[in-house]
């Protein structure tokens, strides 16, 4: 029991920047909704390309905070110091890969069958969510400084007036309120990237002020090696991941209108709960890494108690108010699109309650081995039910059976093995297992 309390109060702060991240997306893909259909049908493609191709230099850097909260958990602060600089050095070199994304995207949306109007909203949103990348990224490098101390309150806190400034100026980009011009699509692009930049400046002051004290140590290149060792396996992961979704969205854009707007609704709901697993998976493998090597196995039993509490309480929720809060991205439209619209958020409901229980099941396995330094294990895991497994299925539902469910049940399936898949290598590893390699 108190292990389960200190690591639901580890992860409360996170689940707040969690929840704050749903609902900034739930606003922002509500005025989108009410600024035209053509957004809201490009938002979820370009948006989530966007995020597959920064998730490389996200995941992989951002798993530095994960080598900060091993080395310092076990003493060694000028160490973690060195990590966390070899880190902001990584996340420099970094920027031409950001630039250098930005073709690659407008090929890979030209390949989909989407209307020429969406097509090019996909790619003006694509475009401006790579600057929001980069700074997802640094902010993730610099709030690792923190979460590896295990002060997530300031990092919670910071995330989420970020969104909050997100959440407040978001209109004024869409709609041209103020005398700012109508961007539309761009303008939401550009309200995110600012919501992500303000935390980057308050942690990096933050930073500059209150200063660990220890003697330094130079970074060398065991430094570098760990956050490429551990950080790519992680990075990668995270593309194929998400890299996988967009495939999903995109393919789901080519559907009836009324059905991709259930789905996107679907989407943005989904967020809301998945706030709950994706902070406490946060704590978990930060005070997995914190802990001393023979106690870290004994984390995961509760993680997965309070999981499966968050996984029953979201059911509940859906079961009495699911629909409701689907048809409130109901865009105006004729009798047909509405019909079809309830038709499709009906179906979906049902089978969020089911995917809710595997998807936190595989985003706690994953933390406590991301945790315990296991990142190749997730690596080999992901890629061997993603493209071994859930493209298979997905490309033969396309081929046979098309349809908006159909497609959300691939992905139902892809998770339930992958938690079986993480399960049974969880209980394979020996009780203490390897850190991540300290110079």
């Amino acid at each position: 029991m108190n292990t389960m309390l200190s690591l639901q109060r580890l992860a409360l702060p996170l689940t707040f920047a969690q929840l704050a991240f749903a609902a900034n997306t739930f606003v922002t893909s509500l005025f989108l909704s009410r600024s035209s259909t053509t957004a809201l049908h490009a938002s979820l493609p370009g948006s989530m390309l966007a995020v597959a191709v920064s998730s490389l230099a996200i995941s992989s850097l951002g798993y530095s905070g994960t080598v900060f909260a091993d080395r310092h958990g076990s003493g060694d602060t000028p160490g973690a110091l060195a990590a966390f600089r070899s880190a902001l050095v990584l996340a420099a070199l970094s920027i031409p890969y950001f630039i250098l994304a930005a073709p690659f995207g407008h090929a890979l949306l030209g390949v989909f069958n989407t209307a020429p109007e969406v097509l090019a909203a996909e790619s003006a949103y694509y475009d401006v969510l790579l600057a929001n990348g980069y700074f997802t990224m640094l902010a993730a490098v610099l709030g690792g400084y923190f979460t590896g101390q295990g002060k997530t309150r300031f990092v919670g806190a910071v995330t989420v007036f970020g969104f909050l400034v997100n959440m407040a100026i978001v209109p004024i980009f869409i709609n041209g309120l103020f005398g700012v011009p109508t961007n539309g699509i761009r303008g939401a692009g550009w309200s995110a990237t600012i919501s992500h930049i303000v935390p980057c400046v308050i942690l990096a002051v933050a930073i500059r002020l209150h200063p660990l004290e220890c003697r330094a140590r130079q970074m060398c290149r065991a430094d570098f090696r760990t956050h490429l060792s551990l950080g790519i396996p992680n990075g990668v992961r995270a593309v194929i991941d998400i890299g996988g979704f967009f495939v999903f969205a995109a393919v789901l854009a080519e559907c009836e209108g009324a059905a991709v707007a259930a789905s996107t609704a679907a989407f943005a709901v989904n967020g809301i709960y998945q706030a709950l697993p994706q902070g406490l998976s946060q704590a978990l493998e930060i005070m997995t890494a914190r802990a001393a090597r023979e106690n870290r196995s004994a984390l995961l039993a509760p993680a997965l108690r309070l999981v499966a509490i968050h996984a029953l309480a979201f059911i509940a929720v859906l079961s009495l108010f699911g629909r409701e809060l689907l048809n409130a991205f109901a865009t105006k439209g004729d009798a047909a699109f509405a019909d079809g619209f309830s038709a499709t958020a009906k179906t979906l409901v049902l089978i969020l309650c089911a995917k809710a229980v595997f998807e936190s099941a595989v985003q706690v396995l994953q933390a406590h081995l991301r945790g315990r330094g296991e990142t190749a294990a997730v690596f080999r895991i992901q890629c061997a039910t993603s493209l071994l497994f859930w493209i298979p299925l997905f490309l033969a539902v396309r081929a046979f059976s098309p349809g908006i469910p159909a497609y959300w049940l691939t992905m139902l399936a892809s998770s339930a093995l992958a938690s079986a898949a993480l399960f049974l290598t969880q209980s394979r590893l020996p009780s203490a297992p390897r850190t991540p390699r300290r110079p």
